[in-house]
């Protein structure tokens, strides 16, 4: 019984929960939907809007200011502060409406593929082979007697390189019919770039991130969006696990004093373990402005530098001779540099010339005896206690191996010269957009090339009754094609005419 009332239906009367068009009604919606999105007035009206949102990203916020500061600037004018914050003008190309602009032309370029391209694939899969068959070709001989075979007309064909196919009485050649699908190739090339940069609109974001030099690190960095929020993004990798930056170096190269030439940073990258210390090395690369970091999607780009304090340090290599391992600081003055347990280092003074010898710096070395430990001094710097055993000895820059050579120690020190002490200041990016541009951009340019620079060339040729015609098509560039058309004609013995020429006749 239920399924005798599922076959009739409600029963007269009952409201239906879900009103439904007619099958017709229904197919007719459709049709005009897809009409819409294949039409040609929406493309010009898309590309228009395109052109005049790039125009106003130029002048409405030329200075990329935050909404912070646009609304600071506006607030007096409560309708364009509305219009700043409605239709996100302080960042217009990563807006609502820009991006749903990019999405129309992308349903627009895919509808007029889904309507055009299939038949460009049959027309050159399965083309028409009888000259009988096709009526509006431009280049036709006239019907003429003639002794030559088909095997001879078709080697004249392939000396001209065409592909020759043979039947009852006809013969039809073709060159270039892969320059049908240039069209194909730029439309995937604009959907490409289209669909790279929504995805780029929703996915990629970038950030600042400070790293003093000498060894400073960080596992994070902050991202200002264009509303004037910021967000803290962690260092993580594909798989999600953290990781550290750190910065081993840094050198800037001046024209003069105060007059920066160009700047570098010693990067590497380590696993972050569960107590925060660098673990596994992941990579290193010396970074310039024009030559950043890969990893794990994110690139680091050196942006700026900044000098941290105004105070100089000195830059110090510190060899251990019972290992050979040899580590770089710059050194602060007063700076404890913790060498082995209980065995602490300090800079403590600096002289430009000492003895004619050149520039040199003072260490203090302490020595903690078994159970004393360093105190912390007014300033919570830790210096040596009461009981420490003290000695001081100078390290020359011109004399880097006198230290290690005259001084009985473990650690041996080598002075290189003072320096600012500077942070570098990096970009990090993640945009996993930019390989899907270039990508469409490059397939962009390859289906130019093949859409205007190649052509579809076709000739049909009938033999019956001892006469022999030819027809021919050239999908671009018929004026050359013409004159190979006609040299092919004087080749066969027949006489050529065009379409134009036998109109005005």
């Amino acid at each position: 019984m239920s399924e005798a009332l599922v076959q009739a239906g409600p029963p007269p009367g009952a409201v239906s929960d879900v009103a439904q068009l007619p099958p017709e009604e229904s197919h007719a919606a459709i049709e005009q939907v897809f009409r819409f999105f294949c039409s040609l007035r929406l493309t010009l009206a898309n590309l228009l809007l395109l052109f005049l949102a790039m125009i106003a990203g130029t002048f409405v916020n030329p200075q990329n200011d935050s909404l912070t500061n646009i609304e600071r600037a506006f607030a007096n004018r409560p309708l364009v502060l509305w219009s700043y914050r409605w239709f996100e003008l302080y960042d217009l190309f990563h807006s609502w409406w820009f991006t749903l602009l990019l999405v129309s032309l992308a349903l627009n370029l895919i509808a007029c593929s889904v309507e055009r391209l299939p038949r460009i694939w049959y027309m050159v899969r399965y083309p028409e082979t009888r000259l009988d068959h096709v009526a509006g070709l431009r280049f036709r001989s006239t019907p003429v007697p003639s002794a030559l075979s088909a095997e001879a007309v078709a080697e004249q064909l392939r000396a001209r390189k065409y592909r020759v196919r043979t039947a009852e009485g006809s013969l039809f050649a073709e060159k270039g019919r892969y320059a049908r699908f240039g069209v194909w190739v730029v439309h995937v090339s604009l959907l490409l770039i289209l669909g790279g940069g929504i995805v780029g609109r929703l996915t990629a974001f970038e950030g600042v991130a400070n790293v003093p030099q000498g060894g400073g690190q960080a596992d994070a960095f902050l991202e200002r969006r264009p509303d004037g929020t910021q967000f803290r993004h962690k260092l993580l990798d594909q798989d999600g696990r953290p990781f550290l930056v750190r910065c081993d170096d840094f050198r800037l190269k001046e024209f003069e004093p105060g007059r920066p030439k160009a700047f570098e940073s010693d990067l590497r990258l380590f696993r972050k373990l569960p107590d925060g210390s660098a673990g596994e090395e992941l990579a290193r690369e010396t970074i310039t402005v024009n030559h950043p970091l890969r990893y794990a999607g994110l690139t680091f780009y050196q942006a700026s530098y900044q000098q941290l304090d105004e105070g100089m340090r000195a830059r110090m290599k510190i060899l251990d001779k019972a290992t050979g391992a040899e580590v770089e600081r710059l050194a602060a003055p007063g700076e404890s540099i913790e060498a082995a347990e209980g065995l602490s280092y300090q800079v403590v003074d600096y002289q430009e010339d000492f003895s004619g010898l050149g520039p040199a710096v003072q260490v203090i070395r302490a020595e903690e005896p078994p159970g004393s430990r360093p105190e912390v001094g007014p300033d919570g710097r830790p210096r040596p206690s009461a009981r420490a055993k003290i000695a001081s000895f100078w390290v020359f820059a011109r004399q880097p191996e006198f230290d290690r050579n005259n001084r009985e120690d473990r650690f041996a020190f080598r002075f290189d010269r003072l320096t600012p002490f500077y942070a570098t200041g990096l970009q990090i990016a993640r945009d996993p957009s930019t390989p899907v541009v270039y990508t469409g951009c490059f397939l962009l340019f390859l289906g130019i090339g093949i859409a205007f620079y190649t052509s579809h060339k076709r000739v049909w040729v009938q033999l019956r009754d001892g006469t022999l015609a030819l027809g021919a098509a050239a999908h671009r560039n018929a004026e050359s094609f013409g004159r190979e058309f006609d040299e092919l004609c004087e080749a066969l013995g027949v006489p050529s005419r065009h379409r134009g020429e036998r109109a005005a006749a």
